[in-house]
């Protein structure tokens, strides 16, 4: 019991770690010469690069970033740690994406890491679920409503198919995280939607 609790912890401390690593800053700086964080709506992720520093320098960080998801999934499994591992290596992996320590704690949004860990969870119905998602994101140019539409749909296809009762947990857990932590990314933009009324604001020039 004891052994499995340093394993967790050690897998814990790792994934942060590896979310930590401030993929778009690496990417951008010797791409083009910039810092991601003076450019754009300074977020460090796969969005805001692709928008600022083209779609090949854009596709490694989202790659990088999705790899990231899916090593936080593995990894417990990988080292045989207890099952509910997975759960805190995935929190940590996006925790340290969105305040990673390398960038005094200003990073991306996650849905990347997400994406990777969901990937690694249920490929097939991921993958179902990113076509519309991209379908949105392509024809109403917003990436947050195709991501959203995403995870809601891949949530519906989890419990739809049958799968056992800790992927639904997980997947459930995973969509919890990423909207928790992109609410309290815009929590600014809440403030000022809430005073002006305008909430269609908060769908606009946002990135993830």
């Amino acid at each position: 019991m004891v052994s499995d609790w340093l394993v967790a912890v050690a897998c814990g401390l790792g994934a942060y770690l590896l979310g930590s690593v401030p993929t778009a800053y690496i990417v951008v700086r010797p791409g083009i010469g910039r810092d991601i964080r003076r450019l754009g709506s300074g977020n460090v992720g796969a969005t805001n690069t692709f928008q600022q520093a083209g779609v090949l320098l854009g596709s490694l960080v989202m790659l990088a970033d999705t790899e990231k998801g899916v090593l936080a999934l593995l990894a417990p499994v990988w080292v045989e740690a207890p099952h509910w591992a997975m759960f805190v290596t995935t929190t940590l992996t996006l925790i340290g994406h969105n305040w990673p320590v390398f960038l005094r704690f200003r990073g991306g949004k996650g849905v990347a890491v997400i994406f990777g860990a969901s990937l690694s969870l249920v490929p097939w119905l991921t993958l179902a679920a990113l076509a519309p998602a991209i379908l949105v994101i392509v024809k109403a140019r917003n990436v947050t409503v195709g991501a959203t539409l995403g995870m809601g749909l891949l949530n519906v296809l989890i419990i739809a198919t049958g799968q056992s009762l800790d992927r639904i947990a997980l997947c459930l857990f995973l969509t919890f995280l990423v909207s928790a932590t992109y609410l309290v990314s815009i929590r600014h933009q809440l403030r000022s939607a809430a005073k002006s009324r305008r909430w269609r604001d908060l769908f606009l020039d946002t990135d993830i």
